[in-house]
């Protein structure tokens, strides 16, 4: 799971952004299992993931889940694209390959935004999917047929809607019963509530840009880590960025200044690992993270082309993290749905 994948720039110039450079022996099982018989998931291109992307569009901002979900992605093969870096090393816990169902025609992406993201990892890959279908049974058939899905690798579901979830259950009774799901809730913040936000830094602290350097310190409190997990913190920094609160040292102290909490921006799209030492708890230091990660990013939205239109910050909350519920609620945003994600496997 935790192994990492080098991405080629000048490949990506020329081929698909969906698909990885790496050769891997479940690539070889699934080519050789789609000679066998027809998969009922294929591989998307670029150019059809953006039609997801306008799909889900225009239902915003109940939509906006999948939009960022597919938006941080392409976004994602933007930023890799136009890297002067020869080489990109990317997570494989974060990187996505995105199918539709294969016997469906260009209305299954602009109209009912059917798709399915399998990440790369050898162990524990994430599977994702939306759909705006009300019949449910081809996407069923499509999870349980697919070869693009080892269920021998140990597979979990994350962010599944709540209409879905007794179909993913279906599913998963024959293939993964012994998964268990958590439940947390989708909110939003109203673009006119976040533009009018004011950042405050603490007296004795200062702000900072979260880059590599810090992914051992980030990662050392995070409860899920695992073997490799350090790369996909500087995956997140090199693609989506954070901030970091840090004690004010003296001039000339020569001490390395440690992290007095965090913030960045999941594979989602959303709000996430916000995170304060126990040291520097009950100062409000959440509140200045929050408020200054939303100030940046609905700034960078307004400057950018048109699609970010429409688009809002968002945050997933587990239902039992009450603190952060009570934070986020406070700070203007917005309950909307339910989902459910699959606790994840001890590494």
């Amino acid at each position: 799971m935790g192994h990492a994948i080098q991405y080629s720039v000048d490949h990506f110039n020329e081929q698909s952004l969906s698909s990885p450079t790496h050769d891997t022996g479940m690539e070889a099982h699934h080519q050789s299992t789609a000679l066998m018989s027809p998969d009922p998931l294929r591989c998307l291109r670029e150019d059809e993931i953006s039609l997801l992307r306008e799909c889900y569009r225009r239902g915003l901002p109940g939509t906006l889940a999948p939009f960022l979900f597919i938006d941080t992605h392409l976004r994602w093969c933007e930023k890799i694209r136009q890297s002067s870096t020869k080489a990109w090393t990317v997570s494989a816990i974060v990187w996505k390959r995105f199918f539709t169902l294969a016997s469906s025609d260009r209305e299954e992406l602009t109209a009912l935004g059917t798709f399915v993201a399998i990440t790369e990892a050898e162990k524990c890959p994430t599977v994702v999917f939306w759909t705006q279908r009300d019949d449910l049974s081809p996407l069923k058939h499509a999870l349980e047929k697919t070869a693009y899905i080892s269920w021998k690798s140990d597979p979990a579901f994350s962010c599944v809607a709540l209409d879905h979830y007794p179909m993913v259950q279906s599913v998963l009774q024959q293939n993964a019963p012994h998964l268990m799901f958590r439940n947390s809730t989708f909110f939003r913040l109203p673009r006119k509530t976040a533009k009018a936000m004011n950042v405050s830094v603490p007296d004795g602290y200062e702000m900072l840009a979260l880059d590599e350097s810090h992914a051992a310190e980030v990662n050392a409190t995070w409860p899920h880590r695992f073997a490799g997990s350090e790369e996909y913190y500087c995956s997140l920094f090199r693609l989506n960025g954070g901030l970091a609160l840090t004690e004010r040292m003296q001039a000339g102290d020569g001490q390395k200044k440690h992290l007095a909490g965090w913030i960045l921006t999941n594979e989602y799209g959303a709000l996430a690992h916000l995170y304060i030492q126990p040291a520097h708890r009950q100062r409000g230091l959440a509140s200045v993270l929050v408020k200054a990660w939303v100030t940046r990013w609905t700034e960078a939205l307004e400057d950018e082309d048109v699609n970010a239109g429409g688009s809002e910050v968002i945050a997933y909350i587990l239902d039992a993290n009450t603190a952060s519920r009570t934070l986020f609620t406070k700070l203007g945003f917005i309950e909307m749905s339910k989902s459910r994600w699959s606790n994840p496997t001890t590494n």
